[in-house]
């Protein structure tokens, strides 16, 4: 903690000082005659002396857009929509003492001939893809309406998500998600369980980076993904509401509030929102044990139930026009659970059945959260001189308590036994306390170069304890010192990074260093008189990144990225803890697992702005690898992660949105990987390898009246997950849309994997290993929402805030499976 109050002190006595650059913005919001919204207006932005075009912006649903970064200059802006008369705007001047222009409200007149056949209406496509980033509109989607975030993601280009709800990016794992910029801390089935929560309704867009600049945290090899929520952008009271409701093989319900009000000095916003489902998933696992012609079948069903509830409250105060103060509150709190979730593991010996062992499973975890961020932002200037700061605390308390009772037959006689039925309680406790300090400074020096450099402190302090029961005969639990222990981990990361931008002819560059030392220590505690178990790390990494980009011409642009960046292992798989599954399967932490580092290359070709070739290389050293380890004694199998040698992986994306028809829009996206593994388990040389090849589909249908229409799909080979072999997956999904109540009312239906053919199944051999498992859980559901937005349409955005505690919240668990 000395360490964290000292880099905390370094950081708040630091100071900058600027010049000047001429950089400016343009915005506007767009209304009809009627004073209604005018929904996705399109606005172009043209050089006034002879109306070349310069840049072109879709509007949000709020009827607002904006140009950023525009050059000094004359300009002007016109605005066109469906229904509507163009629009030009007067001569616009952007300079050194203007550089921010409002042009407030836009008001368009209708035609005075409607068509009479389907018209268009105008709307960001599912799918865009930028030049630093590929972006996920979630807000307007029919058939993100009653997903959650994780079922959106996987729906995501270029994002898979195994059977656990571990996310990986262009067959790469060490993904880091964010929310609003705020790095999640949570981590493996506790993050999915999250997203799995967070409903599609609180979402406006989700950003995958594979090669973020060195002003974000190193952390994340494979990339990061921000989702970022909706916020309001109009001034006075608004909000909105939603209710909806879906059900596959149970139901399943959600619904929430968002309000917004602001004045001249301040700015109030908090949402909330609820959802409950239920839904049942089955396991199958066939292990060989080849030496010994043995099989051991396990056949898993689980029904499980989880509810959760969100809120999120904040207030930022306009202390002049150039700085502002805020304070954001997150919080949350749900439970998942299981009644009567039944493992059958029968044993075939010469493929004979010997044994049969049943195991009843019954599981409670509660689990809560609350973050809190102040923060401040200061502009100096209209140069874009600009200083943030954010202090962050979060809390994170996950309970769980499961009972494990488990009978022991001969052959399928359920009448004999072979030993006597065994009760196991486990009983678990973990609360992680989370502290954050970071200073960002822009500093412009020309009109084309600008400088960005930043401090971060971070400390973190986890305690773990786990205890394992018995049932005695006469009553009562007796304590399995043996089995139960106490884990306390403590990591103090301090970084700096310096970022440099600048263009020159047709070459634009971005050079970026970060570096973070990093100082950690564990200890697990055992109940029994044993040793102690302890662990200490001290180390110093540097995270080099650059972005370099050359337009040809008009049509035809070339860029070059690389990164280095690192994944630290989550919380929880350092923790030694060993959690049994049922009596031949368990887990078990690794407090000596390494950080794994990879250096990331990617070229990308641009034509005309829409058609985009992207070919990337990456090569990660001490791969940290889900593995398996057996043991041929007791036919025990349990899990672990391991650092591997290494992973390579390369591939090519080529992402093409095309217009069809004036009412028909297809954004596709294809992606052919190569992935490859080394290392060592137990002793033993394994190098898996798989290409698999990856295609994203979704298609826009803008019909009259009022009506939407959507259909996508995706698809994937199969590939390699670590040290397993994945088969293929995919899914068909259908949504229609239809606005009611003069606009401000949606109604929609979905229906999520038509076909039911996301499924998974996953296969490894090495040693004496010799493993299949399939699982299947409630893909495909039928979902109805109904969104009402109410109040003054003109109410300013509540900032999107980016507090310190980004990198650290993705490596918790919290609560859940």
């Amino acid at each position: 903690m000395k360490r964290f109050i000292l880099s905390a002190i370094i950081t708040c006595g630091l100071s900058y000082a600027g010049m000047a650059q001429v950089k400016g913005k343009i915005s506007g919001s767009v209304s009809d005659n009627q004073h209604k919204i005018v929904e996705f207006p399109t606005a172009t932005l043209l050089k006034a002396k002879d109306s070349t075009l310069v840049k072109g912006a879709l509007g949000d649903a709020n009827g607002h857009f904006e140009f950023e970064s525009v050059n000094a200059g004359e300009y002007l802006v016109s605005v066109t929509q469906m229904g509507y008369k163009k629009f030009f705007t007067p001569k616009i001047i952007i300079s050194d003492g203007n550089t921010n222009v409002n042009l407030a409200s836009i008001v368009l007149v209708e035609e005075s001939k409607q068509l009479s056949e389907v018209t268009v209406s105008a709307q960001k496509p599912f799918i865009e893809r930028q030049v630093d980033k590929t972006v996920v509109n979630v807000e307007n989607s029919i058939m993100a309406a009653g997903s959650t975030a994780l079922e959106v993601l996987e729906r995501s280009p270029n994002v898979m998500i195994d059977k656990d709800g571990n996310i990986s990016l262009k067959g790469k794992q060490g993904v880091r998600v964010m929310i609003d910029g705020k790095i999640s801390y949570l981590s493996g089935q506790d993050l999915a369980n999250f997203l799995r929560n967070l409903s599609a309704e609180q979402l406006a867009q989700i950003e995958i980076m594979t090669n973020p600049s060195s002003k974000y945290d190193a952390a994340g090899t494979a990339g990061i993904i921000n989702i970022k929520l909706k916020k309001n952008v109009n001034m006075g009271l608004n909000g909105s509401a939603n209710v909806g409701i879906g059900h596959g093989k149970y139901l399943r319900e959600n619904a929430g509030i968002n309000l917004n009000y602001r004045n001249g000095k301040v700015n109030a916003y908090g949402n909330y929102s609820w959802n409950e489902r239920r839904q049942e998933n089955t396991n199958d696992i066939y292990r060989y044990f080849r030496a010994q012609n043995e099989m051991y079948h396990a056949d898993g069903r689980r029904k499980s139930f989880s509810y959760n509830h969100s809120l999120k409250a904040g207030v930022d105060y306009f202390i002049s026009d150039k700085t502002t103060i805020g304070i954001l509150v997150n919080g949350s709190s749900g439970s998942w659970g299981a009644d009567s979730a039944l493992t059958v593991t029968t044993k075939y010996v010469n493929n004979k059945l010997t044994q049969t062992i049943p195991t009843a499973n019954n599981v409670s975890q509660p689990w809560k959260n609350i973050s809190t961020n102040l923060n401040l932002k200061h502009t100096y200037d209209s140069t874009g001189r600009e200083l943030t700061v954010d202090l962050d605390y979060a809390y994170y308390d996950n309970r769980s308590s499961n009972d494990y009772i488990t009978q022991y037959f001969n052959g399928n006689d359920l009448t004999s036994k072979f030993r006597s039925d065994s009760t196991l309680v486990n009983k678990s406790l973990s609360g992680i306390n989370q502290y954050s300090l970071k200073v960002d400074y822009t500093l412009p020096v020309s009109k084309v170069t600008k400088w960005g450099m930043g401090v971060k402190a971070s400390y973190v302090i986890t305690d773990n304890d786990l205890k394992f029961y018995e049932n005695l005969e006469g009553g009562g639990l007796n304590l399995l010192k043996r089995n139960s222990n106490q884990f306390v981990y403590k990591e103090n990361i301090n970084a700096a990074y310096l970022n440099y931008q600048t263009k020159w002819n047709k070459f634009s560059a971005q050079l970026g260093l970060r570096a973070e030392w990093t100082i950690a220590d564990g200890k697990s505690t055992s109940y029994e008189t044993l040793k102690d178990s302890t662990f200490t790390r001290d180390y110093l990494k540097l995270f080099p990144s650059a972005f370099v980009q050359y337009e040809a011409n008009k049509n035809h642009t070339l860029g070059v990225t690389y990164s280095r960046r690192i994944d630290r292992p989550g919380y929880d798989q350092l923790n030694p803890f060993v959690f049994f599954l049922d009596p031949y399967t368990y887990q078990v932490g690794n407090p000596y697992l390494r950080p794994q580092l990879t250096n990331s290359f990617e070229l990308t070709h641009s034509y005309k702005g829409i058609i985009s070739t992207t070919v990337n290389y990456s090569h990660t050293s001490d791969f940290m690898s889900e593995i398996l380890k057996q043991n041929d004694a007791t036919r025990a199998t349990y899990q672990t992660v391991d650092n591997l040698a290494q992973q390579d992986n390369f591939g090519v994306t080529i992402s093409a949105p095309v217009p069809i028809t004036k009412w028909w829009m297809s954004v596709n996206e294809f992606n052919l990987n190569y992935t490859k593994v080394q290392g060592a388990i137990q002793n033993i040389n394994v190098v898996p390898s798989a290409t698999n090849y990856y295609f994203n589909s979704n298609n826009t249908f803008s019909l009259g009246k009022d009506y939407k229409l959507e259909l996508g799909g995706w698809y994937v080979s199969g590939g390699l997950w670590s040290i397993f072999k994945i088969n293929s997956q995919g899914a068909i999904n259908f949504g229609i849309q239809k606005t009611l109540l003069d606009k401000k009312a949606t109604l929609k239906l979905n229906v999520q994997d038509i076909f039911f053919t996301n499924k998974a199944t996953a296969t490894t051999q090495y040693g004496s290993v010799d493993i299949i498992s399939s699982n299947t859980w409630d893909s495909r559901q039928v979902r109805l929402t109904f969104s009402y937005r109410f109040g003054n349409s003109k109410v300013s955005a509540a900032r999107n805030r980016s507090t310190g505690l980004d990198e650290e919240k993705s490596r918790v668990k919290n609560g859940g499976n």
